[in-house]
C-alpha cells in the first residue's frame, strides 16, 4: 500500500512501509478504512534530538480528509515530542492521550500508532457524506467480492493470503486457508469482506494471542499462538458461536464482547475465566484488551481481543504468600507439639490450592504405661529398639471421624485394610512421595469429596501424601497429605510448591530436634568407646596379622616397593624393586645417602631425580616422575624378534610425616615403564609417518584437481568457439551444401584439436590414479598375449602424433642391431602394461621439450638374453623396492620359447635433470623440483607407476640425464612365441588398438577435415646408423598440415590481443559498455582460447603470463595515470615467477598507498576448488572467485556486474576489502 499524503512531508513512501513490522503492516490495511484519522511515527532511540528526528511513515485516508492535514501533522509531531524525552523507555508512551483528549498513542517496537480520539475537521462536509454514503452502500457481512470496490493496501502486493494463495506460507496458515468456512457464520473466504480480511491477516502476523469475535453469529477466530491456550478446544471452536464454545464462561464473557460491538475499548486484567480445555475445568486468568471491529457504515460488527495469560502469576503469587506465612509460623515454634498445630495454620488460609490436609505424627510404639512418657518426645529421632506408629494429629477441611482416615496405625502391620495407611507405609518405606489420585483408583472414596468452601467446592480428585524427616538419615518425624486444587493440573509448578511447603517444615523440624541430636550422639559416642576398648586387644593381634600379610604381599607383588630414610638410607625394598635397578640386596642396602641412589640413573636424569626429592623431603608433597637408569632395556616380542631401548622406570614417592612435622621416611612404588616408551616411541613415529602420508594424499589431490580443472576449462570454451563459428556463418549445420570459410575452417580445426589434447591430457592423469589404485590394493594382474613390440611402440609414437607435430619435434624410432641377431619377432609379454611405461615416457618427454631450441625424442628398441645392466645407454638401474607386492614375471607355467629381455630407452633434449632432481624420480607423488609442476604440471605419478609396472614384469628403470640430454631406459622380462602354440594365459579379449578422435591424428584441407586410419604407417624409409635401424616419424603429408597453433610462452612482456576483423564474418556485440580486459594465465591453452572466446563476445583483451607482469601492465593503465584502459583483471593463482595471491596483495597494497588510484575489479580464475582456497582468494583482496571450468557466456554478465558495481561506488576499496 503506498501510503497516503505522498507529496507531502507529511506522508510515507511504499519503501517505508515495507521497512515495518509484519503486524503494522497488516494494520495499515486496516487503517485504510478506518474513519478514525490516523498516523504512524517512526521514533529512534539512538539518542539524538526526537523531535527533529520524527519520522511520518504512514497516514490514513481519514487524515487527509481532515481541513488542514499539514498542520494537524505538525501538532501531532510536536505533542509526541512534548510527551517523550530521550531518557525515557518508549514503553511509557503506550496508551497515552495526547493534547488534551485530541490524540492516544499506542506502540509496536521503534513506531508510534496516533489514532484520532475527538474527532477532526474535514476540508468539506460533503466529502465526509460522500465517504458515509460509500460506507453504507456496503453490507457489513460476507458480500460478493464484485460488490465492494477495492481498496488500495499491502495485500494487493501479495501480502493478503486470503484473495489469493501465495508460496512459503506457513503450516498454520495454510490450515486457515483450507478449513471449511463455509459452514461457519464467517461465509467462505472468497465472500469476505476487506475489514474481516485485513482483521484476519493482522492477526494471524501477531506472534502474541489474537482472537475476533465477528458478526451477528459471534462466530470465532484466533491465531496460531491461541492454539496451546485454548488446549482440547482447538479445533472444534474455529469458525463456532463464542457462546458456545466458552459457554462456562459466557456470563463473565458475555458483558465484555457486548461491550465491543457497542464500539467500547475494555482492558482487564487478571480476570478469572475457568476454562475447560484438557478434560475438566481449569483455573485460568487472563488480561486483555478488547478493540472494536467498525464497518463502513460505522456500526460494531466484530471485536479485536489482544489476550494474554497470567495464570501461573496469579496462582504463583497466592502460593508465595502461603509459604511466607509458613515460615513466619513455624519460626514461633520451640517444640514438636508446637511445631505440628503452626503447621495447619498457614495451609488453612490457601482455600484453593489446599481443599483438605491431613497431619500423622510418628512416635514409638510401646505399651500404654510408658506412652505418656513417649508421647514427650514424640517425633523423636532416637533410635530404639521400639516399632513405629501413626498417630493422627490434625486435619483441615475434614472432620476427625472421617471415613479411611484411621486414627493410629502401626508400621508394622501386614495389612491395614482400606483407607490411606497402606499408602501411608508405602511413603514412610521409601521416604519419597506418593501421589493418590481417583482416576486410577487409587484414592480412596471417602476422600474424592467436594469441601464445601475450599478448592472451588468441587470433588477432589487427586492427593499426595509427603514423609516429614529432619535430619538426612534420621526417621521419619511426620506424614503430610494434602488434597490438591481440582481445577489446576499437578504439574512442575505444583510439585514445586508442595516440595518447598516440605522443605520448609523439615527445616524447622530439625533446628527443634537438634538439641535431642546432641544427647543422642553423646550416647553413641559412649557405646563406641566402650566397644573399641573391648576390641583393642582383636586389633593388636589382626595388626600383627597383617603386617606378615603384608610382607608376603610385598615380596610377591610385581610391582616395586621402597622405603627410605630422608638422607637416602634403604629402609626397606622388596625383590622386585632389585630386579629392576639391577642390583643384589646386599649392594643397595650398603648404599648410605641419596648421591649413592643416583650411580645407576641416567646423567640426564639426575636433575629430575634430585628434583623430585627435595619435594618429597622438603616440601613434604607426594610426587610422581619418571626417569632413566644406565643399563639398556632388552626384551622380545611375539614373533620372536629382539627389542632394544632405554630403561625407564615410574616412581610414586610420598613422605611420612611425624607429629612434630618432620619427615621419618619416604615411600613409594617402582613400575617399570621400558616397554610403554618403547610402544610410544613407535607409535610416535608410525604417526609421523601417517601424517606425512596424509600431507602428500592432500597435496596430490589438490595438484589431481587442478590438472584435471584446467584442461576440462579449455574444452568448455573451445567447444564454445566451434559453436560461435558454425553459427555466425549464417548457415544450418544440417545443411549439406554447407561451405565454410577457409579461417573458419582453420578455427574449427584449431579448437577442436584444443579438444582432444586436452581430453588426453586429463585421461592420462584419471588413467594414473586409477593403475596406482590398483597398485595399492595388489588387483593389478600382468596378463600376457602375443605382442610385435616394434608395432606397439609405432602405435604409441602414432597415438600421440598430434603433440609430437603441435611442438615441432622430431621423432625416431630405432631398432637396435640385437633384434636382428637374436631374431626376436613376436614375444610374449602383457602389451597393454608395456604400452602404459612407454606412454608415461614418452609423454614426459614430449612436455619437457616443447619448449626446447632442439626438439628431438628417439626411443631405442633392444633384446638381451642376459639381464641387462644399463651400460648400453649409460644408466645405472634403480634397485627394486622391497617385494611387498608379488613379482608378475613370466611363470614355468607359460607356455611359448626362452626367456628374454628387452630393452627400451627414451632418449629427449629436455632441459634436463641435476643430481638432486633424479634423486626424488620414480616416487610416489613427487616431481623434479616444485617448479616442475608449476611449468609443465602432472600429478608426479607417471614415473612411480612405470617402476611399479617394470618391477611386476620382472624389469627395472633407471635414468641419466645432462643439460639437453636426457635417457630413460628399462626392461621388461618376456618370452619368444612359438607359431602354432597359443598362450596359456590369454586376454579376455586380443589386444587391439582403435582409432578414435582421442588417439589419432587429424589433417585437413579447405573443403574440410579427414582422419588417418591408425593403420596407415607414419614412419619413413629405415636407413643404418652404427648398425641400428633408424626410422623418422613425421606426418604422410606436410603440404596439408598447418603450423602448430602455440610456441614457447613469452615472458617478457605483455601482449595485447585485438580483436579479429574480418569482412565476410560480423562478430556480434553483446556488452553493454566497452571491456577492457587483461588475462592474466600462465597456461598458453587456456590463455588463448580465454582470448578468443572474450574477443568475440566484443571485449579488448590484454594477456599476461604471471602476476609480474600483471604488475607492469598496470603501471600502463589508466589506473596509474597512463593512458591503456582497463575494466578488470582474470587473474589465476598457480603460476611461476609470481602467483595470483601475491599479485592481488601486491595490487591492494599499491591502491593503499595511492601508486593505483581507484579500485580495480579483480577476478580470480582457478582450478582450486576447495572452501579454503576459495577462502584465501578472497581474504587475499579477489572482489570474485571463478573456479574452472566455467564458460565465457556465464563469466561476461559477471565481469559487467562486477564493474558497475565497482563504478557506482558499491565494489571495494582498499587491500583486501
Amino acid at each position: 500500500m503506498e501510503a497516503n499524503g505522498s507529496n507531502n512531508s507529511g506522508g510515507g513512501s511504499g519503501s517505508d512501509l515495507l521497512e515495518l513490522p509484519c503486524e503494522l503492516r497488516g494494520l495499515v490495511a486496516y487503517l485504510s478504512v478506518d474513519e478514525r484519522a490516523t498516523a504512524i511515527l517512526h521514533i529512534p532511540q539512538n539518542g539524538r534530538d526526537v523531535e527533529r528526528d520524527f519520522k511520518v511513515v504512514y497516514r490514513n485516508p481519514a487524515f487527509d480528509r481532515l481541513s488542514r492535514p499539514s498542520v494537524e501533522l505538525e501538532e501531532v509531531r510536536n505533542a509526541v515530542a512534548r510527551s517523550h524525552s530521550i531518557e525515557q523507555d518508549l514503553s511509557t508512551l503506550h496508551d497515552k492521550i495526547l493534547d488534551g483528549g485530541a490524540w492516544q498513542t499506542r506502540i509496536s517496537g521503534d513506531y508510534a500508532i496516533v489514532i484520532s480520539v475527538a474527532g477532526g475537521r474535514l476540508a468539506d462536509p460533503g466529502q465526509h457524506r460522500d465517504a458515509l454514503e460509500l460506507s453504507r452502500s456496503r453490507s457489513n457481512g460476507t458480500r460478493r467480492s464484485s460488490d465492494i470496490r477495492s481498496v488500495p493496501s499491502i495485500g494487493q502486493a501479495g501480502l493478503d493470503w486470503t484473495k489469493a494463495d501465495r508460496s512459503g506460507l506457513s503450516p498454520w496458515i495454510k490450515f486457515i486457508r483450507n478449513f471449511d468456512w463455509a459452514s461457519t457464520g464467517i461465509g467462505p473466504m472468497d465472500a469476505w469482506s476487506d475489514i474481516l480480511r485485513q482483521a484476519i491477516v493482522s492477526i494471524m502476523a501477531n506472534p502474541d494471542p489474537r482472537l475476533i469475535v465477528w458478526g451477528d453469529d459471534m462466530s470465532f477466530i484466533y491465531n496460531e499462538a491461541c492454539v496451546a491456550m485454548f488446549g482440547a478446544k482447538h479445533p472444534d471452536c474455529l469458525g463456532q458461536n463464542v457462546k458456545g464454545v466458552f459457554g462456562e464462561a459466557w456470563a463473565m464473557v458475555g458483558p465484555i464482547v457486548d461491550a465491543g460491538y457497542r464500539g467500547e475499548v475494555r482492558r482487564i486484567h487478571n480476570f478469572p475465566l475457568p476454562i475447560q480445555r484438557h478434560g475438566f475445568l481449569e483455573e485460568t486468568y487472563w488480561s486483555f484488551t478488547t478493540l472494536p471491529l467498525i464497518d463502513e457504515a460505522g456500526m460494531g460488527i466484530g471485536v479485536v481481543d489482544e489476550l494474554k495469560e497470567s495464570t501461573a502469576l496469579v496462582i504463583g503469587d497466592r502460593r508465595r504468600n502461603t509459604i511466607n506465612e509458613l515460615s513466619m509460623q513455624l519460626n514461633k515454634a520451640r517444640t514438636l507439639a508446637d511445631l505440628w498445630p503452626a503447621v495447619l495454620v498457614p495451609l488453612a488460609q490457601n482455600v484453593l490450592d489446599i481443599p483438605f490436609a491431613i497431619l500423622y505424627t510418628i512416635v514409638n510404639d510401646v505399651p500404654e504405661r510408658s506412652e505418656a512418657a513417649e508421647s514427650s518426645s514424640n517425633g523423636s529421632s532416637s533410635t530404639t529398639l521400639y516399632s513405629k506408629k501413626a498417630v493422627l494429629a490434625h486435619t483441615i477441611g475434614l472432620p476427625d471421624d472421617q471415613p479411611d482416615v484411621p486414627k493410629t496405625f502401626s508400621f508394622d502391620a501386614v495389612n491395614c485394610g482400606p483407607g490411606i495407611a497402606q499408602s501411608c507405609i508405602d511413603a514412610y518405606n521409601t521416604r519419597e512421595m506418593v501421589s493418590l489420585s481417583s482416576t486410577d483408583g487409587t484414592l480412596p472414596p471417602s476422600l474424592a469429596v467436594a469441601v464445601p468452601g475450599r478448592g472451588f467446592s468441587e470433588t477432589v480428585r487427586t492427593a499426595v501424601i509427603s514423609p516429614i524427616k529432619p535430619v538426612a538419615g534420621s526417621d521419619t518425624l511426620a506424614i503430610l497429605i494434602i488434597g490438591l486444587n481440582p481445577r489446576s493440573v499437578f504439574g512442575e509448578e505444583y510439585q514445586v510448591f508442595r516440595q518447598i511447603i516440605v522443605d520448609v517444615i523439615e527445616k524447622a523440624a530439625a533446628v527443634i530436634s537438634l538439641p535431642e541430636e546432641q544427647q543422642r550422639a553423646q550416647r553413641i559416642a559412649e557405646d563406641v568407646n566402650n566397644a573399641l576398648a573391648q576390641q583393642l586387644r582383636l586389633t593388636t593381634l589382626k595388626a600383627e596379622k597383617s603386617e606378615a600379610k603384608f610382607s608376603r604381599l610385598a615380596s610377591a607383588a610385581p610391582t616395586g616397593m621402597f622405603m627410605f630414610e630422608p638422607s637416602g638410607k634403604p629402609l626397606y625394598v622388596n625383590d622386585q624393586y632389585l630386579a629392576m635397578i639391577g642390583q643384589t640386596r646386599d649392594e643397595h642396602m650398603s648404599i648410605k645417602d641419596r648421591e649413592g641412589l643416583g650411580t645407576q640413573i641416567h646423567e640426564e636424569d639426575l636433575d629430575t631425580f634430585a628434583e623430585a626429592w627435595r619435594a618429597v623431603t622438603q616440601d613434604k608433597l607426594p610426587t610422581t616422575f619418571e626417569y632413566r637408569l644406565k643399563r639398556s632395556w632388552l626384551a622380545t616380542d611375539k614373533s620372536g624378534q629382539e627389542m632394544s631401548g632405554e630403561t625407564w622406570l615410574l616412581a610414586t614417592a610420598f613422605p611420612e610425616i611425624e607429629p612434630d612435622g618432620t619427615v621419618s621416611s619416604i615411600q613409594g612404588w617402582l613400575t617399570d615403564i621400558s616397554h610403554r616408551k618403547f610402544s610410544e616411541q613407535l607409535l610416535a613415529q608410525r604417526l609421523e609417518d601417517a601424517l606425512e602420508n596424509k600431507r602428500q594424499t592432500e597435496n596430490f589431490i589438490d595438484m589431481t584437481s587442478h590438472e584435471m580443472r584446467n584442461p576440462l576449462s579449455a574444452i568448455l570454451q573451445s567447444a564454445d568457439s566451434i559453436e560461435t563459428l558454425l553459427n555466425s556463418t549464417g548457415m544450418p549445420i544440417t545443411n549439406k551444401d554447407m561451405r565454410l570459410p577457409a579461417d573458419i575452417a582453420e578455427a574449427i580445426v584449431d579448437a577442436a584439436q584444443t579438444i582432444i589434447l586436452c581430453a588426453q591430457h586429463q585421461k592420462r592423469i584419471v588413467d594414473d590414479i586409477l593403475t596406482l589404485s590398483k597398485l595399492d590394493a595388489s588387483l593389478l594382474v600382468i596378463s600376457p598375449d602375443s605382442v610385435d613390440v616394434p608395432m606397439l611402440v609405432t602405435k604409441a609414437l602414432k597415438m600421440y602424433e598430434a603433440e609430437i607435430e603441435r611442438a615441432g619435434i622430431d621423432a625416431q624410432l630405432c631398432i637396435e642391431n640385437t633384434m636382428e641377431e637374436l631374431g626376436v619377432g613376436t614375444v610374449i609379454l602383457d602389451g597393454s602394461r608395456l604400452l602404459q611405461v612407454i606412454i608415461n615416457l614418452l609423454t614426459n618427454s614430449i612436455k619437457f621439450t616443447q619448449y626446447s631450441d632442439v626438439r628431438k625424442i628417439k626411443i631405442c628398441i633392444g633384446a638381451s638374453l642376459q639381464k641387462p645392466t644399463g651400460q648400453h645407454h649409460g644408466i645405472s638401474f634403480i634397485p627394486p623396492r622391497r617385494q611387498i607386492r608379488p613379482s608378475r614375471t613370466p611363470q614355468p607355467g607359460w607356455t611359448g620359447g626362452e626367456d628374454l629381455y628387452l630393452q627400451f630407452a627414451v632418449y629427449d633434449t629436455g632441459r634436463g635433470l641435476n643430481e638432486d632432481e633424479m634423486k626424488l624420480l620414480f616416487q610416489r607423488f613427487q616431481q623434479a623440483s616444485p617448479k616442475t609442476y608449476k611449468q609443465y604440471g602432472g600429478s608426479g605419478l607417471g614415473l612411480f607407476i612405470s617402476r611399479e609396472l617394470c618391477e611386476l614384469q620382472g624389469g627395472q628403470i633407471g635414468v641419466t640425464s645432462s643439460k639437453g640430454n636426457t635417457v630413460f631406459t628399462f626392461y621388461v622380462r618376456a618370452k619368444r612365441w612359438v607359431e602354432g602354440e597359443p598362450p596359456a594365459c590369454t586376454r579376455p579379449a586380443p589386444l587391439r588398438y582403435q582409432s578414435s578422435a582421442a588417439s589419432s591424428p587429424m589433417m585437413y584441407n579447405r573443403r574440410g577435415s579427414v582422419m588417418l586410419e591408425v593403420g596407415q604407417s607414419q614412419l619413413g624409409s629405415p636407413r643404418e646408423e652404427n648398425g641400428t635401424t633408424v626410422e623418422h616419424f613425421h606426418p604422410s603429408d606436410h603440404s596439408l598440415l598447418r603450423v602448430p597453433s602455440y610456441q614457447a610462452a613469452p615472458m617478457t612482456a605483455v601482449a595485447e590481443v585485438s580483436p579479429p576483423v574480418t569482412k565476410e564474418i560480423e562478430q556480434p556485440t553483446t556488452l553493454k559498455v566497452d571491456l577492457h580486459v587483461l588475462i592474466v594465465e600462465d597456461n598458453l591453452i587456456n590463455q588463448k582460447v580465454m582470448s578468443q572466446q572474450l574477443q568475440r563476445a566484443g571485449c579488448i583483451v590484454h594477456v599476461a603470463n604471471h602476476g609480474l607482469e600483471c604488475l607492469n601492465f598496470l603501471e600502463t593503465s589508466t589506473y596509474c595515470s597512463s593512458t591503456t584502459p582497463l575494466s578488470v583483471i582474470l587473474l589465476d593463482l598457480e603460476m611461476p615467477t609470481m602467483d595470483g595471491l601475491t599479485c592481488i596483495r601486491h595490487i591492494r597494497k599499491r591502491q593503499l598507498t595511492g601508486k593505483i588510484t581507484g579500485h580495480i575489479p579483480v577476478i580470480a580464475v582457478t582450478a582450486n576448488a576447495r572452501s579454503e582456497q576459495i577462502s584465501s582468494a578472497i581474504e587475499a583482496g579477489m572482489d570474485q572467485v571463478v573456479t574452472k571450468p566455467f564458460r565465457i557466456p556465464e563469466l561476461v554478465p559477471q565481469i559487467e556486474r562486477l564493474v558497475a558495481e565497482v563504478k557506482e561506488g558499491k565494489g571495494r576499496s582498499g587491500a583486501g576489502c
